[in-house]
């Protein structure tokens, strides 16, 4: 019987050996012994083959690139399913990319936005959600779970996009506990420790001030306690502006540190209805009213009769007293209706105005006349000028805003007219008002007037007499600054038909700032009104005072977030561009 030769063949793409068994003839039995040879070597290398082909089919040798790539080809549909993955090999490694990274394999659902839904503070870049869609209260809702990737495309990969949810989402991280604290109560400040830190600081603005720094630490020990203070300056940002000081006061109570803020303001002279340096024996108020501030470095006179004067302000003088004829206490009362307080500081008149070419360099929103002139103003923003006792048709100019009229030495400038914009008078020796000067918009009326005027002279600013300004009332808005005198011309014309008997009433609305003032009855009863706006502004280069009122004050004691103990003040002040790290946060309610 033949022995069958076996014979191994491989099918192309299958995994197993084939075996065919044909006669064996006289010729092939010869070849048996090198057959068998070849044989189990052939045998041994093909069964290497099929352990390998086998073993690359299994799921877990499949490389995540072929998994990454159907994820994100499958259609919106699955790619909105589809929860962030890692991305094989990342170029550059962003912060973003390390967040999702950390996150593999776990998503938030996408959420549709209700109206109570928080806008994430870092809005999503348009590349980022532009194949993300966020369902409609019609859609239906995507399937939250992760995809599986089975479908595959033939489409080239893209980089995924970033799913960004724009309302709490089961994975949102709690709010921090301090986030959720309520602020802390605040320790009252009593009156008797107001009043001993409000006359510390006050003097300590004024020194500052005068010694032209910026900022400065000072401390004070009242009743075995101890008080630390930083103040610093801020000069006004404009010509208009309002020089202003903030303080933070720090003190130790029970072993926790506490704070208190406040802000100061320089009082411009503008910020009085009413200020007189050396009050005039032979003035005495009569028939007036001032509604707003009233101060005096000297002793003020009244007199009470059937008329009596009415301050609604309250009236702060250097003097010890106030005299008053036919009257006692009882009647201070009821004309001072703001109060009385004697023994003040006196506020001091600069002793001479530097040019105002000088302060104001540019000659761009400048007019400066050599000689005497009248100057008209118009409801338009324009004003009329030419000399006084010429004949000569009047030149008009537009106004800059600001605007700056301006004296030479020696010469007068007399004004009237309706003012539109901001503009000062200056003369080194004399203003004269020759008629109404009142703004084109009222801000008695406007609250959005913008117009303002400022008198300013080193000498005298002065009332035409009668026959200039005509009989009757005389209207004035604007603040006037009169370093020697404010003068009345003709006050002894004989009186009309008023209550004083006076000819008619002269209207301030603004502010007076007076050496000292001549009388002005019987020809005027005077009423005096504060511009509200000049607690806020003052007019282009108004002169300011050397003086601070508190503007606003924290009214507690507020506790720091950091504990340390409060540091002793050295009295030198920090570099002006560095703010002082004794200085601790504040936590509270900022005045």
């Amino acid at each position: 019987m033949s022995t069958p030769a076996l014979e191994v063949t491989r099918d192309r793409g299958a995994s197993a050996a084939t075996l065919d068994l044909r006669p064996e003839g006289p010729t092939e039995r010869r070849m048996v012994s090198a057959g068998a040879v070849s044989v189990s070597l052939h045998a041994l290398l093909l069964l290497t083959i099929g352990l390998l082909s086998f073993e690359s089919r299994t799921p877990g040798s499949a490389p995540e690139l072929r998994l990454y790539i159907e994820s994100i080809d499958s259609g919106d549909g699955d790619r909105e399913r589809a929860g962030p993955v890692e991305r094989p090999a990342a170029p550059v490694a962003k912060p973003r990319e390390e967040v999702l990274a950390s996150r593999a394999g776990t998503r938030s659902p996408v959420i549709e936005s209700s109206s109570e839904a928080v806008t994430p503070a870092v809005p999503p870049k348009p590349d980022e959600t532009r194949d993300v869609s966020i369902p409609s209260a019609g859609d239906s809702a995507p399937d939250p779970g992760p995809s599986s990737g089975s479908d595959e495309s033939n489409s080239p990969a893209v980089e995924a996009a970033v799913v960004t949810t724009v309302a709490p989402s089961e994975r949102e991280e709690p709010v921090p506990a301090e986030a959720a604290k309520p602020p802390q109560p605040g320790v009252p400040i009593g009156e008797a420790q107001e009043s001993v830190l409000a006359h510390w600081i006050l003097k300590a603005a004024q020194s500052l001030q005068e010694a032209n720094q910026t900022q400065a630490r000072l401390s004070l020990e009242h009743k075995g306690r101890r008080y630390s203070a930083f103040l610093e300056r801020r000069p006004a940002a404009d010509e208009m502006g309002i020089d202003r000081l903030r303080v933070e006061i720090s003190t130790e109570q029970n072993g926790k540190r506490l704070l208190t803020l406040l802000e100061l303001k320089r009082l411009a002279f503008s910020h009085f209805t009413q200020l007189v340096d050396d009050w005039d024996q032979e003035d005495l108020l009569h028939g007036d009213v001032i509604v707003g501030r009233f101060h005096s470095n000297s002793l003020v006179r009244l007199r009470l009769d059937r008329i009596a004067p009415q301050v609604l302000g309250k009236l702060t003088t250097a003097a010890s007293q106030v005299d008053l004829e036919n009257g006692g206490p009882r009647a201070l009362r009821r004309i001072f209706r703001g109060g009385i307080e004697t023994n003040t500081p006196r506020i001091s008149l600069p002793a001479d105005f530097r040019s105002f070419v000088e302060d104001h360099a540019d000659r761009s929103k400048m007019r400066t006349f050599e000689r005497s002139a009248r100057v008209t103003f118009y409801s338009d923003g324009s004003y009329g000028s030419r000399e006084l006792g010429s004949t000569t048709a009047e030149e008009r100019q537009t106004m800059s805003a600001p605007h700056y009229i301006v004296a030479g030495r020696g010469a007068t400038l007399a004004v009237h007219g309706t003012v539109k914009g901001a503009v000062v008078v200056y003369s080194p020796e004399r203003i004269v008002i020759e008629g109404n000067l009142v703004y084109a918009h009222d801000p008695r009326s406007d609250a959005g007037a913008e117009d303002y005027l400022g008198l300013i002279s080193s000498k005298d600013v002065a009332i035409a007499p009668p026959e200039v300004t005509g009989p009757g009332d005389l209207e004035i808005q604007a603040a006037i600054y009169a370093k020697r005198h404010f003068i009345v011309s003709d006050d002894h014309v004989p009186g009309g038909p008023t209550a004083c008997p006076c000819g008619g009433t002269l209207s301030i609305h603004g502010s007076l700032t007076a050496g000292s003032l001549s009388p002005t009855e019987p020809r005027y009863a005077t009423r005096y009104e504060f511009d509200e706006r000049f607690e806020r502004v003052r007019p282009p280069g108004f002169p300011v005072t050397n003086r601070y009122e508190v503007d606003t004050w924290d009214p507690e004691w507020r506790e720091v977030e950091d504990n340390r103990p409060a540091e002793a003040a050295e009295g030198v002040p920090p570099q002006a561009d560095q703010r002082p790290s004794a200085v601790p946060v504040f936590r509270g309610r900022d005045p």
